[in-house]
Parts: structure tokens; sequence; C-alpha cells
């Protein structure tokens, strides 16, 4: 979720991260999967040593403990210094990383082998027991984690060996095999036990075995980084990496043109035109695992009563806005299952008639008003909607809806929130109502965000069903979730039929460099699971 509550969350990720938030998570991959082009006339990477690089983001992250920053945000500092058992590759595959191989013997059991050799920050060797304790505390309900989201089918997690670790799950589970790269983020067990609440502070940011270890964190101004010279792989080029929040797009550009950043993830799309009249700067694009979308809490009024969910999704002009706030780089979204994945598991052929064949709402007033008199709220109602200020395409879609909906009467007030409030509320579960949203994973696989998104185990506390829609028939659904397509259709479909979410947009993700530097390999959709600052290198 990566992408989740994003940007993210990131959220949309994210999550995810992830938003991740993310998460998300995660955002975050059966690969078969086009990553975008990168920046026209782009240079070739060169071998120098970058001695120090800036990058920007719209926000600081809120924690360095994975287990509490399933967010877009944090999970890019995150995945800049920590390392995972796994990693996702070019083209969304499994590869390994502190996991040298690994198995799945029967549908309820995952072994990992460890890479030997492999040492933390301060210099002692990580142990079966660190990679063993670093998912196992996360799914302590004690910890509270955001990441239970991916880990509620984990039954135990045991070193069985000095290089071996032993997952057993309850019950099936098919995003699991993911979770190795996305969530599963090793740190010392001594350091995270002495650290305990503070794990991810600026006083005890961590303790990982990745490329750059932590020299300063702060929520409000960003994190340092520093190479770790013992990391086990390769050596990455920058020496020292600054990760540094500018919340204001135009802020960001011109920092980017004076040299005082040096890129930055996730550009407002509505402004790529601007950046790419920005001769200092390279430009790469991807498509996202992420879907933009509409929430609405089905156990409170009026969202309680479908007809004033209708008359909500056909007072978006979805068609009307893609242009003005994506420029040209998004689609029109008909699912909260991203066409990405769902074209990962069956073909781009087989998910655009799956997609096409789902109940739509096209924008059309008139339509949204007979469904409001249709409802227990004909006479209409007051609603205040927050969005976080870092994303202005929510601003502008609120804005643009409140106009429409104001002709049927209903009041809709945009409420903008700081990054980080905006982002605890979500987590909070509280006075949910209507939320504007960008979620999405960090896989390949389409079924990754629907236990999330669905079903009773995520409508509570640090879940991320803000719609608290669920129903005998859809937890059924959800309890046969694999690599078949037919359950994750059932979802989809209900979901266009009830409307707990209208699905929006997939915009594109817009990243930027100085064109002294360049990304090699250049970026995809899955930066979750992945040390992206690795691929930073000076331009040849």
């Amino acid at each position: 979720m990566w992408e989740f509550l994003d940007e993210a969350g990131e959220a949309a990720m994210r999550r995810t991260r992830i938003a991740a938030v993310a998460a998300t998570a995660a955002l975050v991959l059966a690969g078969c999967v086009s990553t975008g082009a990168g920046p026209t006339g782009k240079r070739a990477a060169g071998d120098a040593d970058i001695p120090e690089l800036t990058w920007a983001m719209p926000g600081a992250p809120r924690s360095l403990d994975i287990a509490h920053a399933l967010d877009t945000r944090s999970n890019a500092a995150i995945f800049a210094a920590f390392d995972g058992l796994l990693r996702i590759d070019q083209e969304g595959r499994l590869q390994p990383a502190l996991a040298t191989s690994w198995t799945n013997p029967d549908p309820l059991t995952y072994v990992y082998k460890l890479r030997q050799g492999v040492t933390f920050w301060d210099g002692k060797p990580m142990t079966a027991e660190d990679v063993a304790h670093s998912l196992r505390r996360q799914t302590d309900p004690a910890e509270a984690a955001e990441t239970l989201l991916y880990l509620g089918a984990v039954k135990e997690v045991t070193a069985t060996g000095p290089d071996e670790v032993t997952v057993k799950l309850s019950a099936p589970d098919p995003k699991f095999k993911y979770v190795p790269a996305i969530v599963w983020i090793v740190q010392q067990k001594e350091y995270v036990e002495a650290a305990g609440e503070s794990l991810g502070s600026p006083e005890k940011p961590g303790m990982g075995t990745g490329p750059y270890r932590v020299t300063r964190f702060s929520p409000a101004d960003g994190v340092d980084f520093e190479r770790y010279d013992g990391y086990w792989d390769t050596k990455p080029k920058v020496v020292k990496l600054g990760y540094k929040p500018i919340p204001d797009p135009e802020a960001l550009r011109l920092a980017m043109i004076a040299g005082e950043v040096d890129g930055t993830f996730a550009l407002p799309l509505q402004d790529v035109r601007k950046w790419e009249r920005t001769a200092e700067v390279s430009l790469y694009f991807t498509r996202s695992v992420s879907v933009n979308y509409l929430s609405m809490d089905v156990t409170a009024a009026p969202f309680d009563d479908v007809h004033v969910r209708r008359a909500i999704a056909y007072s978006v002009d979805r068609q009307g806005l893609l242009d003005p706030l994506f420029g040209g780089r998004a689609r029109l979204s008909s699912s909260p299952v991203s066409s990405l994945q769902l074209e990962a598991l069956v073909g781009k052929d087989k998910a655009a008639e799956l997609v096409g064949s789902l109940p739509t709402y096209p924008f059309d007033l008139a339509k949204a008003k007979e469904e409001l008199a249709k409802s227990r709220h004909a006479g209409g109602f007051t609603v205040e909607v927050p969005y976080p200020t870092t994303q202005p395409w929510s601003r502008l879609l609120l804005e643009n809806l409140a106009r429409n909906l104001s002709t049927i009467g209903i009041t809709l007030v945009p409420k903008g929130q700081p990054d980080q409030q905006w982002v605890a509320n979500i987590f909070a579960h509280k006075d949910l109502k209507l939320q504007i949203m960008r979620a999405g994973g960090g896989t390949p696989y389409p079924g990754e965000m629907l236990p999330i998104m669905f079903g009773e185990a995520s409508a509570t506390a640090n879940g991320f069903n803000t719609a608290n829609f669920t129903r005998p028939d859809l937890e059924a659904k959800l309890g046969t979730l694999g690599d078949d397509v037919a359950p994750i259709a059932d979802i989809m479909r209900l979901n266009a039929e009830e409307l707990p979410y209208v699905p929006l947009f997939e915009e594109d993700a817009a990243h930027a460099v100085r064109a002294e530097h360049v990304f090699s390999p250049e970026p995809t959709p899955w930066l979750a699971g992945f040390n992206w600052a690795t691929s930073l290198k000076a331009a040849a």
C-alpha cells in the first residue's frame, strides 16, 4: 500500500505504500507489465560516486518503523535504508535479498534460507532470530501494527536453523508470498527490544542491514542517510542522501531548478507540462497500481442508503476532470482493483472484458437527482470531506463535486488537512463518512487490496475498510481469494452494484531527477520492496 495514503497515502502508496497509504502498501507484482518510458534523450549512467544528493517528497516520514508507517512518504525513506528478505524486480517478480532462496512446501508453510555474512550497521551479524523477530513482532496484537493488514494469516514465525526461518499460516493467503519484500523489514532484535515504543523515532530510528544507515531523523524536516560501507550487496553511488519534505509543488520545482534538490517521486500530474519545459530536469513515467476513489461509510447515515451513494457517483464528472487534473496521464477507473494488477493475472484483453462488464455511473446530474429522490434523504444534507493538502487533485475534484452536488441539494464542504493528521485520522477509523482516497498495493496480485479494503477484519482501527463494508457473501468471497480470477471479479461487481467505493482514476506516476543524475535501472510501478536509492547514479 505504498501508494496507499499517498500520495498513499500513497495511503496513497501507503501504506501504500501502502498507501500507502499507501500503502501502499504497496505499494506493491506475475511480471508482464510495461514500465513506461523514461526521459527523452536521457544520458547513460556513469560510474562516479555522488558525494551528496537531496531527495524531496511532499511530506516527511511519520516513522521509520514499517509497523507504524504504512504510507508512501514513510515507505520511501524506509526502503532507501532497510532490507527485506526478498525484492521485487523490474518485471514484478520476487528475487533474493536477505533470503537467498525460499520454498512453499504446502499452502500453509514458507521456508526461507538466509544469506550468510550480513551485518547490521553496528557491525553485528544478522541472525535467524533477528529475521524471525522482525516479522513476529508485527503480528503481536499489542504492537497494533498497521502492517497487520498484510499479516492476518500469519500463525507462527520461527528460526528453524542458523540460516533458516519458517513461517506457518493459519489459512492459505495468496498475497503472503510478497510479504518478505514489502513489509518484512529486517531489524536487529536487540536494538528493537531496547528501543521499545521509541523504535522508528528520531531517538531510535532503527538498526538495519541496508545500503544506508540513518544519521538523523525528524518528522518535521526529514531524514539524513550515509552509505554503509559494510553493505552485503553492490555499494550504492550516492555517499550521503538527504530526504527533505517540500509540500508546495511549485516550491519543489524551483528548488530543483536551483539545484537545492536533486529528485523527487510522484509529481502532481497537473503540473507535469510545466516540469517538461524545465531543462534542468529529466522525467520518468510509469503506470501505477493505485486507484483514486471516493469512500462512503455504509454504516453511517446518509451513506447507509445506496441511493445516496449512487447520487454521488453520478455527480462526479470524471471524464471532464481527467485532463485538467492529470494532464492526460491517467485513465478512468471502474474498480478498486488496479488494471495493471488485473492484467498481470489474466492479460490485457481479459482484464478489459471483465472491467467492461461492470455497472458504471457516468456523469449525469439528472440521474443523480433521481437517485437522491429515491433515498431517505431526498431533502439533501451537508457533509464535510477531509483531504490531504499535498494532493492537489483531491481539492480540485472535491470543489468540482461540491458545485455539482449543490444543484441537487447536497452541500459538500472540502476541508484540507496536513498529511500526517489526515493519515492518523484514517487509521483511527472514526467519523469516516465520505472520504477521498488514493490507495494501491505494491504487488502484481489483483486480490492484494481486497481483504484490506473490504471485510470485517479491516473495518477497525488500523484497518483500511473505510467504507465499513461487510456482509456474509462478501466474507465468503474474501475467504476464497487465490489465483482464480472469479472471486476477484465477484467482489469487483459487488462494489460496482453497492458502491461502498466509487472508483475515479488510475493516474500514472511521474518522477523527476536533475539532468546530471539518472535512474539506472529506471523506476517501475513496483517501488515497494526495492532499495530505490541504489538506482541513483551520476550521468556519464
